[in-house]
């Protein structure tokens, strides 16, 4: 399975939506009243998923799906060139 498709079925389940009731570039905070224990969650199980190490700074870079499904594609690539 992809990031991309991981990542959205995790956020899904987080979320309690469908993938198809999400806008990929939708602000999780301000378009969706994502709180910030919710993105903790999210991040703590794509860490799990991918046995990755994300720095809790790069949440302010994981504002929508779009952007969880890059910085996770990101951390994936790095660590598979180690």
């Amino acid at each position: 399975m992809s990031v991309k498709n991981t990542v959205t079925e995790i956020v899904c389940e987080i979320i309690g939506m469908q993938a198809d009731e999400i806008n990929p570039d939708a602000s999780f905070s301000e378009d969706m009243g994502i709180d910030s224990l919710r993105a903790l969650e999210i991040l703590a199980a794509i860490e799990n998923i991918f046995e990755i190490t994300i720095d809790p700074e790069r949440l302010k870079d994981m504002g929508s799906l779009n952007k969880v499904i890059k910085v996770t594609e990101e951390h994936v690539k790095c660590c598979d060139n180690l």
